[in-house]
């Protein structure tokens, strides 16, 4: 006589095997898959904005700069060329409701607002001497707009941002309305409410 149900266990046993290794390959198939996922969903969102933009008030930011240049013998010193830039009369461009006004040679300054920021790129503006672009906030829903600094890249000399608010504003509002943040720009603000 045979016996056929120790046979029959084995063939079992062989399939559970073989069921719980399919299983284990599926598990870390989707463990590997919900990893990348993750992975490329954080460094999708890290590129959107990657840094936290470094905004200052202009006082504090140009007494930084002095700090900084006081015991190096320069020839050109930041600290006086934003002083200047920001508190001197300088040839300037004047950018509003889609009209330009330009007031000297090579102009240093571009002046403008939020709402005129979308018609900046096919603005015919000699953006070749732009050292400064003023933002002029006037309202308070401006601090809900979005700036991305890439709007900028045409202006190859901008090197800072000046953001002029007569509403009630923090340093908090001004960084949160700036994307793609690129740390060649300096950004600083100035409340002038209430002056």
């Amino acid at each position: 006589m045979k016996k056929n149900a120790p046979s029959k266990f084995i063939i079992l046993q062989n399939n559970s095997i073989s069921n719980l290794k399919s299983f284990t390959s599926t598990i870390k198939k989707a463990a590997f898959l919900f990893v990348f996922t993750l992975f490329y969903t954080t460094i999708s969102a890290q590129n959107e904005n990657s840094t936290t933009p470094v905004v200052t008030e202009v006082k504090s930011y140009i007494s930084s700069l002095k700090n900084a240049e006081k015991n190096l013998n320069l020839s050109f010193s930041n600290a006086k060329n934003v002083e200047d830039l920001v508190t001197n009369v300088q040839s300037s461009i004047y950018f509003n409701a889609g009209e330009v006004k330009s007031f000297g040679e090579n102009p240093k300054n571009l002046y403008t607002d939020i709402s005129s920021l979308r018609n900046l790129v096919n603005a015919n503006i000699s953006r070749n001497n732009i050292e400064m672009i003023i933002l002029n906030i006037d309202d308070s829903n401006d601090l809900n707009a979005k700036i991305d600094l890439n709007l900028f890249s045409d202006f190859h000399k901008l090197k800072y941002i000046y953001l002029k608010s007569s509403v009630t504003s923090s340093e908090r509002d001004f960084v949160k309305m700036f994307t793609n943040y690129d740390e060649q720009y300096a950004i600083f603000y100035k409340n002038n409410k209430g002056e």
